[in-house]
């Protein structure tokens, strides 16, 4: 015996044990093979080609980019309505107010600050600042929430104004 023989045993056995296997895989190779077929699924009902008749004279040129549509110009602006005057947006009228939740106040001799938080941050304001979309001027900062007087436009060219509260936030223990 040489000493390469209890590898080569080794090696042999382990060959034949992976042979044995080989009947379960025939025997499951005939099992599928014995299943009945699936049913093949209908073609798909093909419509009817309808061509369209083209007119040169009234459609759009077909190998032509279209150009994309302008919006109507803006009605004559009414100057008996209200308008609210242009000025730069402050840091807080980027959020809707449904994001921005007033956490509380702070107060000194010069008056009193809500903070506001918004994705994250907190803002202090006061009277005369701006927040939300709908430029929200704070007429007047309370304990229990903010008054905000908004500007809406109405679609016609004038603006009307209504009064929102942004309400305190108060954490449930």
């Amino acid at each position: 015996m040489t000493k390469n023989t209890p590898l080569l045993m080794i090696f042999c056995s382990v060959l034949l044990t992976a042979c044995s296997g080989a009947d379960d895989l025939q025997d499951y190779v005939t099992q599928v093979k014995a299943r009945p077929p699936l049913p093949i699924e209908p073609l798909p009902v093909i419509k009817n080609f309808v061509p369209m008749k083209y007119e040169p004279h009234s459609d759009r040129e077909p190998f032509v980019q279209p150009r994309p549509e302008l919006a109507p110009a803006v009605q004559d602006l009414k100057k008996d309505c209200f308008q609210p005057a242009p000025r730069d947006k402050e840091p807080l009228e980027k959020y809707s107010l449904d994001n921005l939740n007033m956490s509380g106040t702070m107060g000194g001799a010069g008056g009193l600050w809500a903070l506001i938080s918004a994705k994250g941050e907190v803002y202090r304001v006061r009277e005369g600042q701006y927040l939300g979309l709908n430029q929200g001027r704070i007429t007047r900062v309370k304990p229990d929430g903010i008054l905000l007087e908004e500007v809406i436009p109405d679609g016609k060219g004038c603006w009307t104004k209504r009064e929102t509260k942004l309400n305190l936030v108060v954490a449930e223990q």
